[in-house]
C-alpha cells in the first residue's frame, strides 16, 4: 500500500503523452523501449559481425577481406530484420512508421543524400572489391594502406601512422590508384647517372649485383637495367626491381638501394658526376683581359 502511490505516479509519468508522429503517440515508456531495442539490436549485430561470422568461416580458406565483408553484410541483415520484426513488439506499427517517414522524407532527403551515397558506395566496395583491406592505395595526395572499410568511409593509414578517413563515394567516383590490386608485387625505379667515359656494361653489372644482393628484392620477375640516354653531365640508367614486402615502405627501400648503389659504384671506380657546363665567352671587356694578364 505504501508503494502504490509512487508506482502509480511512475506509471502515470511513463505514460504521459509527449507528442505525436502521425498515428504514433510518443510517451516516455515508448522512448525507453526504443532505446532498449536499439541497444539490443546493436549488441546482436556486433556479436554476429565480430564473433559468429569469424567462427563460422574460421576453417574456410577465404581471404580476410571476404570474412570482413561477410561480417558487415550479416550485421546489416540483423539491423534490417530487427527493424521489421522488433519495432511492432515495442509498440510501433510499420504502416504508421512508413507514413511518418514519408512525411519527413523530403526534408531529410537533401540532408542525408551524401550519407546515402557513401553507404551505397560502401556496399559496392564490399561486393565488387576494387580495394581490399591491406591494399596499398593512392587517393589524391594520400598514400597508405587500407586498414578498414566501414559503411560510409574507408580508413587509410599512412606511413606516419596517420589514419585518413576517405568517403566511400570518393573511391567509387574518382580515380584511385591501387598498387596491390592484382598481387603484392610492385616494381620500383631507381634512377642513377654515371660519368661520361664509364663502361655501360660494367654499370649494368653493378646495378644488377646490388639488386640481386638485396634480400627484399625479388629474383622473379628479374631486376632489369635500362640505359635511358645521354644526359647533360651523365650517362643515365634506371634500375627496375620488384618487391612484395617493402610496398608500404618505399622510402626505406629506396634509401637502402641508393646506399648500396653508391658503395658498389665507388668500389668499381665508377664516378657519379656533378653537373658540368662549358662556358664560351664571345665578347669580353678589355679591362678584364688586362687584369687576367696581370698588366
Amino acid at each position: 500500500m505504501l508503494l502504490a502511490g509512487p508506482l502509480d505516479s511512475f506509471s502515470e509519468m511513463m505514460g504521459t503523452h509527449l507528442f505525436s508522429l502521425g498515428e504514433i503517440a510518443v510517451t516516455p515508456a515508448l522512448l525507453f523501449r526504443i532505446v532498449l531495442f536499439i541497444a539490443a539490436v546493436a549488441v546482436i549485430a556486433k556479436l554476429v559481425r565480430s564473433r559468429l561470422v569469424p567462427l563460422l568461416l574460421s576453417r574456410s580458406r577465404v581471404d580476410d577481406d571476404i570474412k570482413f565483408t561477410t561480417g558487415r553484410v550479416a550485421s546489416y541483415f540483423v539491423w534490417v530484420a530487427g527493424v521489421l520484426i522488433g519495432l511492432p513488439t515495442v509498440g510501433i506499427e510499420l504502416s504508421s512508421l512508413v507514413i511518418v517517414l514519408s512525411t519527413v522524407g523530403i526534408g531529410l532527403g537533401l540532408g542525408l543524400q551524401k550519407i546515402a551515397e557513401n553507404f551505397v558506395s560502401g556496399l559496392i566496395i564490399m561486393f565488387e572489391r576494387p580495394i581490399r583491406i591491406g591494399d596499398r592505395v593512392m587517393v589524391d595526395d594520400i598514400t597508405g594502406t587500407v586498414v578498414e572499410i566501414w559503411s560510409r568511409i574507408t580508413l587509410v593509414r599512412t606511413n606516419d601512422n596517420v589514419t585518413i578517413l576517405v568517403p566511400n563515394a570518393k573511391i567509387i567516383s574518382e580515380s584511385v590508384i591501387n598498387l596491390t590490386h592484382n598481387d603484392r608485387q610492385v616494381r620500383f625505379q631507381f634512377p642513377i647517372g654515371v660519368a661520361y667515359g664509364s663502361d655501360p656494361r660494367r654499370v649494368e653489372a653493378c646495378l644488377l649485383k646490388v639488386a640481386e644482393d638485396h634480400p627484399e628484392i625479388l629474383s622473379k620477375p628479374a631486376p632489369e637495367v635500362i640505359f635511358k640516354g645521354f644526359g647533360d653531365s651523365s650517362l643515365d640508367f634506371i634500375l627496375y626491381a620488384y618487391t612484395e614486402t617493402m610496398v608500404a615502405l618505399p622510402d626505406r627501400l629506396r634509401s637502402q638501394v641508393n646506399f648500396a648503389l653508391c658503395a658498389a659504384l665507388q668500389q668499381a671506380d665508377i664516378q657519379i658526376p656533378f653537373p658540368q657546363r662549358d662556358l664560351h665567352l664571345r665578347t669580353v671587356d678589355p679591362s678584364i683581359q688586362l687584369r687576367k694578364l696581370g698588366t
